[in-house]
């Protein structure tokens, strides 16, 4: 990841300008983060993954991207309650499927359009998170991918890699520009002062990583239950189960366990501070053993990234219009805010690179 580090920290310090120039220039005074989170966690997918650079000033194509993604979780389901429909073709044209289903057609040409600007690149072979796709056989299928099976790991790369860390560095702004937060802010703000700005640098700040674990903790990114299939017996809490059982955990709830977190609904960063193996073992935003998540390792490093060039540069206040309805968790997979908003008052504590 140490190669992705600069382009990560260009990318970061987009988001931050984005935030100030659109806030100040703005009539209400304010400027939708949720928005601008998924523009930059986005960007580095499609760069680090395709090799696909977007213009700072014209953010359009970038926007229809994202907004596209997002309109076509429902078919997630729909794809498994119904998978005769959307090779119809006419999916996109029937009455409450259609919505889902159109944003799913622009999605999938947009991809297919960056694909062939990735397969022009004469280093196309090596260095990107798409590369291995195109020699390698897969173990699976036990030969190498077609273009429709290339292109739909290129899908799952650009869904999986952005969705999931802009929705928790937008709810890790949302929880520290509430009122009655603004000390966590400002302590925040004081230890990234003093310490370095490399990921290696800001991975020993204690505070830092307090508030994104406590960020992990209120606001998991997966929600949903995740089934599993034992194939051999195990016992748990002195309950035998057998092979074939079907078992699952729920972030939101057992990050939510009273016994392990104390007043389980507060935002506390200081609980990690001097945390137990308890704590630690409970916290799985990216859940655990071989099916953990491939891309932790690159979301704490834009998070590491985003969130200092964010907290360095500017404060965040809470927008008169927000209310806690809009910020509610909707569970599309990755987790959304209800309203699709998060209106940050955004003003300039130090002068932005």
């Amino acid at each position: 990841m140490t190669r992705l580090e600069p382009m990560i920290r260009s990318k970061a310090d987009n988001l931050a300008k984005r935030l100030l120039a659109i806030s100040s220039s703005a009539t209400t005074g304010t400027v939708n983060a949720f928005l601008l989170c998924g523009l930059f966690s986005l960007e580095v997918v499609c760069k680090a993954g395709f090799g696909k650079e977007f213009p700072f000033e014209d953010t359009k194509d970038l926007t229809e991207l994202l907004q596209a993604m997002d309109g076509s979780a429902p078919t997630f389901i729909l794809d498994g309650l119904l998978p005769w429909l959307r090779p119809t073709g006419f999916a996109h044209k029937i009455p409450f499927f259609g919505e889902p289903y159109q944003c799913r057609r622009t999605w999938e040409q947009k991809s297919r359009a960056l694909l062939r600007e990735f397969l022009q690149l004469p280093d196309k072979d090596d260095g990107y998170f798409i590369s291995p796709y195109l020699s390698s056989v897969d173990s699976f299928l036990g030969r190498k991918m077609n273009h429709e099976e290339f292109l739909e790991e290129a899908m799952g790369i650009m869904f999986a890699g952005s969705g999931t860390t802009s929705s928790t560095l937008a709810y890790l702004m949302y929880a520290l520009s509430r009122p009655g937060y603004e000390a966590i802010q400002t302590r925040l703000r004081a230890e990234l002062e003093d310490g370095g700005e490399s990921v290696s640098e800001l991975r020993k700040l204690p505070y830092l990583n307090a508030v994104i674990k406590e960020t992990f903790r209120l606001y998991p990114t997966i929600i949903s239950s995740l089934p599993r299939v034992l194939d051999e017996p195990m016992k748990v809490h002195g309950i035998d189960l057998p092979v074939g059982t079907v078992v699952n955990m729920q972030n939101y709830v057992h990050h939510r366990n009273p016994e392990v977190f104390p007043d389980p609904e507060l935002f506390n960063p200081d609980r990690w501070l001097n945390s137990h193996a308890d704590m630690e073992s409970s916290l799985t935003p990216f859940s655990l053993g071989r099916r953990a998540c491939i891309g932790l390792n690159l979301a704490w490093d834009e998070l590491y990234i985003a969130v200092s060039s964010v907290f360095r540069n500017l404060e965040l206040r809470l927008g008169d219009e927000m209310t806690e309805a809009d910020m509610e968790l909707e569970d599309r997979f990755n987790i959304a805010p209800v309203g699709r908003k998060l209106m940050l008052k955004v003003s300039k504590v130090k002068k932005l690179l």
